[in-house]
């Protein structure tokens, strides 16, 4: 199983931190992992390409400037992805439901988790939800799909550079390549075909895209969000594969530091921002 699961939080002190924590709610995760699974947290903190999960910024508090007020009483928001078939969901659910009200902190920020949502119908922004490896091969083909990036995404070419546009060979090339790790084998994609198919038969039609930049403790990153949608040609097998990719990319994210905060994602199926081809 794949879940994108929303943790409603409500602040129990009143901080400041800053605007961007991805670092920060990175570390909220494994430690909720780290309290009922120790080895696991671990696992994921030190192994490299081992990062079953995504996590997106907090949602909530006064933004001023490049920092995040937060008073008791506050509530907000945090958005998980699982993709390691249910073991880290476990983890969370176990946690939640059998220790009690659960004390969370991020950065100087403390809050209690409330609620835990999974499904659709209990999340009004429609970004909570499941799925399996099989359903989302199942995805059909389709014209046209757009990908809305939710928070800032880039593409990392190494030595320092990044690309902040999303190219259909860059952004099929990131799911893929998630998608080729954690799903089951029989089900993993012809790295090399689906690319030479995305060349041939996929165009960027329409965008409303713009650049942000995230301030980590590190160094400064760019990225963009906004909307994109992409044309694709030949409707076939491999344009069922792209589709199958674009509702993965709930799961996946798109792109750099998706587990710091960056490239939440997903496939808007009901929107195309190209109406006139």
């Amino acid at each position: 199983m794949l879940y994108s699961i929303i943790l409603e939080l409500t602040a129990t002190n009143q901080a400041t931190i800053p605007a961007t924590m991805g670092h920060q709610a990175h570390a909220l995760f494994l430690d909720l992992i780290r309290q009922v699974e120790p080895e696991l947290a671990t696992r994921l903190h030190d192994e490299p390409n081992y990062r079953p999960f995504t996590v997106g910024p907090l949602d909530g508090g006064r933004v001023q400037g490049q920092s995040v007020s937060l008073r008791p009483g506050q509530p907000c928001r945090l958005r998980l992805t699982l993709l390691d078939g249910g073991r880290l969901w476990q983890c969370l659910s176990t946690q939640f439901l059998e220790a009690g009200p659960l004390q969370l902190r991020l950065g100087a920020a403390e809050f209690r988790l409330d609620h835990l949502l999974a499904t659709p119908k209990a999340d009004p922004t429609g970004w909570a939800g499941f799925s399996d490896w099989p359903t989302l091969a199942a995805t059909p083909p389709s014209r046209y799909i757009t990908i809305r990036f939710a928070t800032p995404t880039a593409f990392n070419m190494g030595d320092k550079h990044f690309t902040l546009f999303p190219e259909p060979t860059l952004l099929w090339d990131s799911f893929m390549r998630v998608w080729n790790i954690y799903a089951p084998e029989v089900l993993r994609l012809d790295k090399i075909a689906l690319r030479d198919y995305i060349k041939e038969a996929v165009i960027v039609s329409d965008y409303e895209l713009q650049t942000t930049t995230l301030h980590f403790p590190s160094s400064p990153q760019k990225g963009f969000v906004g909307l994109c949608t992409y044309r694709i040609g030949q409707q076939n097998s491999y344009a069922a594969q792209l589709a199958a990719l674009a509702e993965f990319s709930r799961y996946a994210g798109a792109g750099y530091k998706t587990t710091m905060g960056m490239g939440q994602s997903r496939s808007e199926t009901s929107l195309r921002l190209d109406q006139t081809t």
